[in-house]
C-alpha cells in the first residue's frame, strides 16, 4: 500500500521546466540566465510525477496531441513551443485553435516571442564572403558546358507544386535539374553518394557557385519562413529564383538580392527576364552587389543579426528560450493577463502554388490543410475539456 508520501510533488528552490518532447532520461541542467535568475531544467517527462512543474516546453515536430501532460491549465502551468520547421510536419499547428494552447513561442517568425527568421544563415560574413564566389566573367565561359539554371530537389511533393512550376519553366530556358525530382542531369560521381548530408561542403559549393541562377522554391509558404534555399545561394553567390515567404524582400541583402516569383506572373515571363539578365552582364551584377561590392544595405537585417545574435546558433536558440520562458517564471506574480500563442507566432496560410501564384483546389495539400483545420479545432475543444 502507498504512504501518503508518495503523493507529495516534490518543490524545488528554482522553477521547473520540462522538456516534455525530446525526452532524455536522466538529462537536467540548472539555467543560469541574465538577471542572475535560474531555472531547473529538465529532458525527462517522467519527472513531471516527482516535481511541481512551473513549465513544459515542446518541440513542434515531436507533438503527439494523445500523449501530453493534462489537464491544460494556462493559469498554473506555462505552455511553450519551439518550431523551426513548416507545418509539412504537424499540419495542426497552422491552426490557432491549436496554436492558443501555448503560451510562449519560438519560432522563425519575427513575432515570436523569442523570433530566428535568420537561423539558416550559418555567419553573417557569409553574404559578402567570396570563398565560393565566381565572377561573372567565368560564369560566363561555363555556359558551353552547364545551363543557366540550376534545380536540386529530393522531395518532390510539396504544398508549393515547385516541380510543376520548373518543368514549365524548363520550356523557356535551360536548366539543369539535379536530384531526384524532374531530373535530366547527373550528379558528378564524387557527389552521388550521400550528397543530401553534403550539401554545405566546400566541394559542392563551389559545384552550386558556377550556376547564374539556382531555384529556390521552398516546400511551404509561411511568414519569414526563409530556409537554407535562399541563403546557400547568397552565400555562394548565385542568384536565388525564390519563391515562399511573402516577406523575403525583409531578409534580402539589398533590394536585388534574388529574383521573386511574386513580380513575375508567368514562368514565360520569368525566363524573359532571365534572358534579358544573360545578355547584360551589369543588369545580372545588380543583384551581386553584396559579393561584387560587398554592400549590405537593408538596414533590418543588418539590426536583426545585431540584436538577436543567437539565432544563428541552434542550441544559442533553445538556450534563449529557456531563459525568457525561465524570466517569466520568476515575475508570474507581475502578469495581468495570460499570455498566448496566436498566428502571427506562426503564420503559414493555405497552400499556394509557385505555378499560379494562387491556391490549387486540386492540390492534395489543400485538402489535407482543411481537414488539419479540423481535427485542431477538436483537438483544442479536446485537451481544453
Amino acid at each position: 500500500m502507498n504512504s501518503k508520501d508518495d503523493y507529495v510533488k516534490i518543490t524545488s528552490q528554482n522553477p521547473v521546466i520540462i522538456w516534455w518532447t525530446m525526452s532524455f532520461p536522466g538529462t537536467s541542467e540548472t539555467r543560469n540566465c541574465p538577471g542572475d535568475i535560474k531555472c531547473d531544467i529538465y529532458s525527462d517527462r517522467n519527472l513531471s510525477k516527482k516535481f511541481n512543474v512551473d513549465a513544459y516546453l515542446f518541440y513542434g515536430s515531436e507533438i503527439k496531441f494523445d500523449n501530453l501532460p493534462l489537464p491544460r491549465n494556462p493559469k498554473d502551468t506555462v505552455w511553450g513551443l519551439y518550431h523551426e520547421e513548416s507545418p509539412r510536419n504537424v499540419e495542426e499547428l497552422m491552426s490557432e485553435d491549436i496554436l492558443k494552447l501555448f503560451n510562449f513561442s519560438s519560432t522563425y517568425s519575427r513575432y515570436s516571442d523569442v523570433p530566428y527568421p535568420l537561423q539558416h544563415l550559418e555567419t553573417f560574413q557569409d553574404i559578402t564572403s567570396k570563398k565560393y564566389f565566381a565572377e561573372t566573367s567565368v560564369k560566363n565561359k561555363l555556359l558551353n558546358d552547364i545551363a543557366p539554371v540550376m534545380y536540386l530537389q529530393s522531395d518532390c511533393e510539396t504544398s508549393t507544386e515547385r516541380d510543376a512550376y520548373v518543368k514549365e519553366l524548363m520550356k523557356y530556358i535551360k536548366i539543369d535539374s539535379y536530384g531526384t525530382c524532374v531530373n535530366n542531369k547527373k550528379l558528378p560521381k564524387k557527389f552521388t553518394e550521400d550528397y543530401l548530408n553534403n550539401l554545405n561542403e566546400d566541394n559542392f559549393l563551389k559545384f552550386i557557385a558556377r550556376y547564374k541562377f539556382v531555384v529556390a522554391i521552398e516546400n511551404g509558404v509561411c511568414e519569414d519562413y526563409v530556409t537554407e534555399k535562399f541563403w546557400r545561394a547568397i552565400k555562394v553567390g548565385t542568384v536565388p529564383i525564390y519563391f515562399g515567404s511573402p516577406s523575403i524582400k525583409d531578409w534580402c541583402p539589398n533590394n536585388k538580392s534574388a529574383i521573386l516569383l511574386q513580380d513575375f506572373p508567368t514562368p514565360k515571363i520569368l525566363a524573359e527576364h532571365l534572358q534579358k539578365l544573360l545578355n547584360d552582364d551589369k543588369l545580372y551584377e545588380e543583384y551581386l552587389e553584396h559579393k561584387t561590392k560587398q554592400l549590405i544595405s537593408n538596414q533590418g537585417l543588418i539590426n536583426e543579426n545585431k540584436y538577436r545574435p543567437y539565432q544563428l546558433h541552434n542550441m544559442k536558440i533553445v538556450e534563449e528560450f529557456e531563459c525568457f520562458v525561465c524570466r517569466r517564471l520568476h515575475n508570474k506574480h507581475n502578469e495581468t493577463n495570460i499570455h498566448i500563442v496566436n498566428k502571427l507566432h506562426y503564420n503559414c496560410p493555405k497552400p499556394i502554388s509557385a505555378l499560379t501564384l494562387q491556391v490549387n483546389p486540386e492540390n492534395l495539400w489543400v485538402s489535407s490543410w482543411k481537414e488539419a483545420t479540423s481535427r485542431a479545432k477538436e483537438l483544442y475543444n479536446k485537451i481544453m475539456t
